[in-house]
């Protein structure tokens, strides 16, 4: 847990699987082979990896074996447009409200995401790769 404490990555749990069922929700209605299905199916795929890369920090393990460099290279991107969306949207809702909340919620546990990813990406790079 180097840069998020415990409180912080148990926070992210409930917030990215909740993501995950809305996601799940919503990918049942679209039009396979449409840009939005493609979307919201990498989105899945990242808040999946996300997930599992949160409980692995929890337990304090390095959960490289589960993913390719190539799954997480492309996780990452989903995670930083979702990010840049709530960060949008988060100006237009007013203080106090539960939308609000939601949405500083989500940000933070992207935040979270976004850094596991990347510190798990960086992982592969051993020092023979230079």
């Amino acid at each position: 847990m180097d840069n998020y404490t415990k409180v912080y990555l148990e926070n992210a749990i409930p917030t990215i699987s909740s993501m995950i069922r809305r996601s799940e929700n919503v990918q049942i209605k679209l039009k396979e082979g449409s840009p939005q299905a493609s979307l919201t199916r990498n989105r899945l795929k990242a808040l999946y990896i996300s997930l599992s890369l949160i409980t692995s920090e929890l337990k304090g393990e390095l959960n490289i074996d589960n993913y390719t460099k190539e799954d997480l290279e492309k996780a990452l991107p989903p995670i930083l447009s979702t990010i840049k969306k709530c960060e949008k949207a988060k100006e237009k809702l007013k203080e106090g409200t539960p939308q609000l909340t939601l949405t500083k919620k989500m940000i933070n546990s992207l935040y979270i995401s976004s850094a596991l990813i990347t510190k798990t990406f960086v992982s592969f790079h051993t020092p023979s790769d230079k």
